[in-house]
């Protein structure tokens, strides 16, 4: 696991306190977004498509079709993106609120699992969190057909949520809500806390909505300093 020693105070920001109203963030985690690789999205499908996986549902809580470990040979060269994703997401947090890691310690990321996630009509993934991880990451690689004539319905309604993932911490107050609802689309790629709450919620339509997880574990070691 990765040390990091959070600042007594925030780090002086310069000019932005005179110039202007500086966000702060000392509360509450961030969800770090990204766009995945289109060579990431069509060789995870390609995956899926071609056949059985090793199932990985009896480690998991979703009420879905299928759960399945991504295998490593096809995950392998396309961990660049997710290691960057999760160094960045880390070291923009620690830039604002955490004392500098040593020179002679270098971060790691160590992808602890990875699996797919194919959801159908009824299908849903109860509240959780993720287990024996630092990070845990969700990419989407399809969305079925019809999605949107459902979510047009649900818009003249008051609170949409078909097929929407929602992240839930603490408690509402002003200026600070405790609930985010995401409404996926292919090559969303979202990374946050492991044991940030979140779930899914079912959808009607016909079709299958993919979409795969990881668990990140982040550590350390010594390099020669610079």
């Amino acid at each position: 696991m990765i040390s990091l020693e959070h600042l007594v105070y925030h780090k002086d920001l310069g000019d932005d306190y005179i110039n202007g109203v500086v966000a702060l963030r000392p509360f509450g985690p961030a969800i770090g977004y990204s766009q995945m690789p289109d060579e990431v999205i069509d060789a995870f499908n390609a995956d899926i498509d071609n056949g059985e996986k090793q199932d990985w549902s009896d480690k998991l809580v979703g009420k879905v079709d299928a759960e399945s470990l991504i295998p490593t040979d096809v995950l392998q060269p396309h961990s660049k993106f997710f290691t960057n994703a999760a160094l960045e997401y880390v070291d923009n947090y620690a830039g604002r609120y955490c004392k500098p890691i040593r020179a002679d310690i270098k971060p790691t990321v160590n992808i602890h699992s990875a699996w797919y996630v194919q959801q159908k009509a009824g299908n849903f993934n109860p509240l959780h969190i993720h287990t024996n991880a630092e990070l845990s990451c969700v990419g989407y690689l399809a969305m079925p057909e019809g999605i949107d004539e459902e979510w047009a319905e649900e818009d003249e309604d008051h609170y949409p949520a078909a097929g929407h993932i929602e992240f839930l911490h603490g408690s509402q107050t002003f200026l600070s809500r405790s609930t985010f609802m995401v409404r996926p689309k292919v090559g969303d790629f979202f990374i946050f806390p492991a044991d940030l709450m979140h779930t899914v919620y079912p959808f009607k339509c016909a079709g299958e909505r993919r979409s795969f997880s990881m668990n990140i574990v982040l550590g350390e070691k010594e390099t020669e300093e610079a």
